[in-house]
């Protein structure tokens, strides 16, 4: 009996580790948030349709994004214009990004980095 259980639950332990080390690492999942949803602070959202919403701390974001070869790349961005004293906008200037673990590397068109997003929760 002990010997079926554990021909039993070993492949199902394997599977689940085996999901957990995959979430973060790479070849992760991009889609979700990355940055915190607050007042003054950038985030962008990846949705699972290919769409990209988000926020420079002052101007709303939205666009599409595509990921290939290990990059992500954001195409069709717009954004809202208006003036906020003491906030970068680096986040309008993002072209492409590249994770690494649950650090989202910000590319410019120069394939400058010019921030860095956490995954959000």
């Amino acid at each position: 009996m002990k010997r079926f259980l554990a021909v039993l639950v070993m492949p199902l332990l394997a599977v689940s580790l085996a999901s957990c080390a995959g979430s973060s690492g790479a070849g992760a999942d991009p889609a979700g948030l990355w940055g915190e949803q607050a007042q003054g602070s950038p985030w962008l959202e990846l949705a699972e349709d290919g769409m990209v919403s988000g926020n420079d701390g002052c101007n709303r974001i939205a666009g599409q994004w595509s990921e290939a070869d290990g990059e992500i790349r954001f195409e069709q961005l717009s954004s809202t214009k208006m003036y906020c004293p003491g906030i970068d906008p680096w986040l309008a200037s993002a072209v492409a990004a590249q994770v690494s673990g649950d650090n989202m590397l910000v590319l410019d068109a120069d394939n400058a980095e010019v921030g860095t997003l956490k995954r959000g929760e």
